[in-house]
Formats: structure tokens, C-alpha cells, sequence
């Protein structure tokens, strides 16, 4: 019998997620399951949640809850990170202190200064996470959903000895649904392939029924419907040939071609149409690219997960009894059962895109057995995709370093590296920025960064 962890379990909302996939499968809901967290409250509600769950799909189940790391992990075979690590006042410095140097972010998780710092603050909790497998469950799987997926994927597979590091995401899946609704296709016919690095995949072959689906997708960049939805992608494809797999909001962040100058801003990330139903964000500001729209939407999105939260634990709300769009339990299942499944994953590269450096988290569709989890080699990778991501995966890789080696050298070049900053600012202004979110965010990162570099 299996033993799933789900570190963060606290985060009801995201956990139910898992619990009720697990639950509505009927060989893995005889694993034993543990919930942790470090808010015993928290956990608490995690703990309601899967009673509730129980009770309303009639199948006993009954995870173990603590808040002891040690003691949840201890003989895992699979260890899911769901945790978030700080809080919104962190991710306003992350986006004001930058800024205010002129370098506009939208979300700040996965690139430039706010995602370098982030990395920083979460790689924190995740090391520790890592050390205690190492001593309790050597040989576990940790699969992490923790951002900046690829940095903490780098920084957590250069750490681990015997942990076997996964990173996951809903972006391609989240992409082909949503192209799946603008094609007017059946999710189930739609067939695609998508690579990359994560937030930067892009869709290299998107078919139904052996019929190519680009010529259809290109039609939807000059229909204004669609394209003013989603215009950083679209002028992306335009220009690079491939759809990307992340929104508009977050690829604005990771290019220098959007964000520089005012125009661009009014021009590319401007809010010029109503929210797509489709749209799996929902969450339009941060979609178009709005400067600095997480913090509006991460406080929106705060105060409706506790009110679903209030109603799920009340009984005013029922949980849908379908599994989610989550890979996670689908990839312990593939596993336990020897059911092959594929799925896009993130994992270090070492040749799997070869022009891409060895060193780089990559994502890429993965087939999973009960021999393990299978990466697949991308071979003819479209060089100008693969310069784009170069640009990402300088920062992440120094990021990392910087993050193992406690280096604020490492961190300054991480961030000089970046992209938009690099098209807004010189040296010495990049400098000034990094030391003042070092001092801003001292209490949130490892010590041992403490003192100039």
C-alpha cells in the first residue's frame, strides 16, 4: 500500500483537489494518506474536507493529520507540495520595490526580480522539505507544485541525493482545454504536443482527427474576439511560429518586446475585451497583463476560497464528483497500477531538448508506468522557441545557484539576466534593486544571505 504526503494540505481549496481524486479512485484510496501542514486550523479543515468527502461520495476515507514534517514524511513513496510560502505584504515588495525602478511586473512568480525572490523565500521551505525525505524516505518521489517551478526544480534536483524531483503545472492542460473551446473541438479528439520550459511550452503540433488545427488557431489572431483576450500570445505565434502554453499576462513578463515602454503597455497589455468563460484563469486583469494585477487578484481570489471554504465545510456547497484537471494522483496511480499515462512535466533536461543547457528544468510529455516517470527527447526543436527560452532559463539556473550556494552575487546576476529588466535598466540601477529586496525580504529568506556579496 502506497503512503501520499500532501505537504501545505492547509490550502483547502488547492488540496481538495488531490483528496478528492485519491478518493475517487478505488485502489488508491486504500493508500494511507497524510496531510500536513503547519497551521494546525488549517489542517484542520483539510481534515473536514475529506470527512465531508467521504460522507458525500459513500467511500471511507480518513487521512492522518499533522503538523510534524518529520512524522508525515517518514516511509512516503510520494510527497505532493502544495504549500505558499509568505503572504500578499511579501508579494507587494516583490512587485512595488521593482517598480519602482520601472520594471512592471503582473504576477512576479516565475521570472524576474519578484519570481527570483520568491524562488528564494520558497526554496527556504522546500530545502527543508527535500532534507527530511533524504532521512525518512529515501528514493521518494517529491512532486512539487510550488513556483517558480523551474528555479525550484533546478535548486531541488541539484540538492537531492536519492529524491527523485518532479515538477508539475496545469498551464498545457489548461491551454489545450481552452483551445479545445475556441476550435470548437472535443477535448477527448484534440491532439497535441507541446515542449519547452515551463510557462514557456509551446503547442508544436495541435490536431484533431489528423487534420491541423493551426490554420483555424492563425484565423482566431485576426478575429478581435479572440485576439484581444490574448494578444502577448497570438503576437507571439505571430512572430515565433508556435502558440505558447502560459497567458498573456505571465509570457508578457518573460520577453523584452511587451512591458519596456508605456506603448507597448497600452498597446499589448491593456484590457480591450470582457473576460473569457473559457478562459481557465478567470481572472482577466492578470490575463491581459495589467502592471502589478496579482495582488489585486490574489486578494480577490483570497477572500472567495474562504467563502467557498465556509460553504463547502457547511454543507452549503457540494464538491463536484469528478476528478480534476490535477496530473498528481494520476501520475501516482499510472505508478501503483502500471497504467500508462502521459503528461507534460517538468524535469531536468540533460539532453532531453538538446539545444537547450543540460542544467535546465525542461517540460516536456513524459510517459509514467509502475517502472517510473519516462521523459521524452524532443528532437528539431524550433531554435527561435529555443532562444526565448534561453532568456528564462538564465535567470532560473543562476537563480538556483544562487539559492544553493546563498550567494547575493548569484542573485544580482540572476535578476541582470532577466529579460525585461534588461530592457529597462543598467547595472548599477539593477544593483540598488536587488540590495533593497534583500533588505525588504530579509526575514523571509536563509540567513546565511545576510551581508553584502
Amino acid at each position: 500500500m502506497a503512503k501520499i504526503v500532501i505537504v501545505g494540505a492547509g490550502g483547502v481549496i488547492f488540496t481538495q483537489n488531490f483528496l478528492k481524486d485519491i478518493l475517487l479512485d478505488d485502489e488508491l484510496r486504500k493508500s494511507q494518506v497524510v496531510l500536513m501542514d503547519i497551521n494546525a486550523e488549517r489542517l484542520g479543515h483539510a481534515g473536514k474536507m475529506a470527512e465531508i468527502m467521504s460522507g458525500q461520495f459513500g467511500r471511507p476515507f480518513r487521512p492522518e493529520l499533522t503538523t510534524d514534517l518529520r512524522k508525515a514524511v517518514r516511509g512516503a513513496d510520494y510527497v505532493l507540495t502544495v504549500f505558499r510560502v509568505g503572504t500578499l505584504e511579501h508579494q507587494r515588495l516583490e512587485y512595488e520595490i521593482p517598480a519602482g525602478y520601472g520594471v512592471r511586473q503582473v504576477v512576479a512568480d516565475t521570472l524576474g526580480p519578484g519570481g527570483v525572490f520568491r524562488g528564494l523565500r520558497t526554496l527556504k521551505a522546500l530545502f527543508e522539505v527535500l532534507d527530511v525525505m533524504e532521512q525518512e524516505c529515501p528514493g521518494a518521489y517529491l512532486l512539487n507544485y510550488v513556483n517558480p517551478m523551474s528555479m525550484n526544480t533546478i535548486a531541488l534536483s541539484r540538492r537531492a541525493k536519492t529524491v527523485k524531483v518532479v515538477g508539475l503545472c496545469h498551464s498545457v492542460q489548461g491551454t489545450v482545454s481552452q483551445m479545445a473551446a475556441w476550435l470548437k473541438v472535443q477535448p477527448e479528439k484534440l491532439h497535441f504536443y507541446a515542449a519547452g520550459v515551463n510557462h514557456q511550452a509551446f503547442l508544436l503540433k495541435l490536431e484533431s482527427e489528423g487534420r491541423d488545427l493551426y490554420p483555424e488557431l492563425r484565423k482566431c489572431m485576426d478575429n478581435p474576439e479572440f485576439y484581444n483576450r490574448d494578444k502577448v500570445r497570438f503576437e507571439i505565434m505571430r512572430h515565433f511560429g508556435y502558440f505558447p502554453t502560459e497567458s498573456s499576462g505571465h509570457g508578457s513578463e518573460y520577453n523584452p518586446y511587451f512591458r519596456k515602454r508605456a506603448d507597448l503597455l497600452e498597446k499589448f497589455c491593456s484590457v480591450t475585451a470582457p473576460p473569457d468563460p473559457a478562459d481557465r484563469c478567470c481572472v482577466h486583469l492578470m490575463s491581459a497583463g495589467v502592471s502589478g494585477a496579482s495582488l489585486t487578484v490574489c486578494a480577490g481570489l483570497q477572500e472567495r476560497n474562504e467563502e467557498k471554504l465556509r460553504n463547502l465545510l457547511s454543507g452549503k456547497e457540494k464538491i463536484e464528483a469528478s476528478p480534476s484537471m490535477e496530473y498528481g494522483v494520476r501520475i501516482i496511480g499510472a505508478m501503483e497500477k502500471n497504467q500508462p499515462f502521459s503528461a507534460n512535466l517538468n524535469v531536468m533536461n540533460n539532453g532531453l531538448i538538446p539545444t537547450l543547457p543540460p542544467g535546465a528544468c525542461v517540460e516536456v510529455p513524459c510517459l509514467v508506468d509502475g517502472g517510473g516517470i519516462f521523459p521524452g527527447r524532443i528532437d528539431d526543436y524550433p531554435e527561435q522557441l529555443a532562444a526565448l527560452n534561453r532568456g528564462m532559463i538564465n535567470v532560473q539556473i543562476l537563480g538556483a545557484q544562487g539559492a544553493l550556494n546563498h550567494s547575493r552575487r548569484d542573485i544580482f546576476h540572476a535578476i541582470a539576466a532577466d529579460p525585461l529588466t534588461a530592457a529597462v535598466l543598467g547595472l548599477d540601477e539593477i544593483q540598488k534593486m536587488t540590495d533593497d529586496l534583500f533588505d525588504a525580504l530579509a526575514s523571509e529568506i536563509d540567513p546565511a544571505f545576510s551581508g553584502p556579496q
